[in-house]
C-alpha cells in the first residue's frame, strides 16, 4: 500500500512537472518578440574608413527567431541609425530596391544624429532587407559607435552596436 502511494505521488509529480515545462515552452513560443540581427554587408560589426570622407555604409537587416523555435514576423519595422556627434550622416535608403530615402536628419540622446528608416517588413527565413547610409566620417582618427534601436508592430527588437575606426585622410 505504501509503494502504492508512493508511485502514484511520483507519476503525478513528473506529469505535473512535464505539464509545466510544455506550458513555459508554449509561453515563450507565442509571446515571443521578434530578434532582429544587423550586420555590415561584409557580415561584420567594425569598419575601417578614413577621417574626413564621405561614405555609404551598408548593412543587412535579417529575422533571426530564436533558439526555442519562436519565430514571429517583424512588421512595420522602424530603426534608428545613430551616430556620434562628430559624424554628419547624409542620407538613408532602405526598401526591396533602396528606393525609399530619407534626408530627415534628426538629434538624440548625447548629442547623437539619426536617421529613420520605417515600414520595413521582416520574416524569419526570408533574405532579409538592404539599407545603405551615407555619412561624412570625423575629421580625427579614433574608434567611434554607432548604435541602431529596432522597434516592430510587435514590441521591441533589440539595439545591435557598431564599431567604426576613423584612420587618417586620404592623401
Amino acid at each position: 500500500m505504501i509503494f502504492d502511494i508512493a508511485v502514484a505521488d511520483f507519476i503525478f509529480t513528473a506529469l505535473t512537472s512535464i505539464s509545466i515545462i510544455m506550458l513555459t515552452y508554449l509561453m515563450l513560443k507565442f509571446q515571443a518578440k521578434p530578434k532582429v540581427n544587423i550586420r555590415f554587408k561584409n557580415g561584420r560589426r567594425r569598419i575601417k574608413l578614413h577621417a574626413d570622407e564621405k561614405a555609404t555604409l551598408r548593412f543587412h537587416a535579417v529575422n533571426v527567431g530564436h533558439w526555442y523555435s519562436a519565430k514571429p514576423a517583424a512588421t512595420n519595422v522602424m530603426l534608428w541609425v545613430n551616430f556620434e556627434p562628430s559624424f554628419e550622416p547624409i542620407e538613408i535608403r532602405y526598401g526591396s530596391v533602396l528606393e525609399r530615402k530619407s534626408r530627415g536628419l534628426h538629434l538624440g540622446k548625447r548629442g547623437s544624429k539619426y536617421l529613420v528608416a520605417s515600414g520595413i517588413y521582416l520574416f524569419h527565413q526570408e533574405a532579409g532587407e538592404d539599407f545603405e547610409v551615407d555619412v561624412k566620417m570625423p575629421d580625427k582618427e579614433g574608434m567611434y559607435q554607432l548604435w541602431i534601436p529596432i522597434h516592430s508592430d510587435q514590441g521591441d527588437c533589440g539595439v545591435n552596436k557598431f564599431k567604426v575606426k576613423i584612420l587618417k585622410k586620404h592623401k
